[in-house]
C-alpha cells in the first residue's frame, strides 16, 4: 500500500516532535533513525515498522526535501 506524502510529512514530524531524527543516507540506500534513550522501546519500534514498510518512499521525501532547501539556500 502506497504512503501519501501527507502521511510521510506526518510521520516525520512526529518523530520530531519526540526527538527522533530520521534522515536518509546520501546515496539513498538506507534511512537512518537516531532516537532518544527516553523513547519507549514500542514508540521506537512503531517507527521501524513504518520506516521498514514505506523506505522508498521516504527516502524519495526526504531527498526531495533536503534538494528544495539546498536551492532555497543558493
Amino acid at each position: 500500500m502506497a504512503i501519501l506524502t501527507a502521511e510521510i510529512a506526518f510521520v516525520l514530524n512526529a518523530a520530531l516532535d519526540l526527538g527522533i531524527r530520521i534522515g536518509a543516507a546520501p546515496d539513498g540506500s538506507e534511512l537512518i533513525m537516531v532516537a532518544p534513550m527516553r523513547v519507549p522501546y514500542a514508540v521506537r519500534r512503531q517507527f521501524e515498522i513504518v520506516l521498514e514498510n514505506h523506505q522508498a518512499e521516504i527516502i524519495d521525501f526526504i531527498q526531495r526535501e533536503n534538494a528544495a532547501r539546498a536551492g532555497a539556500s543558493s
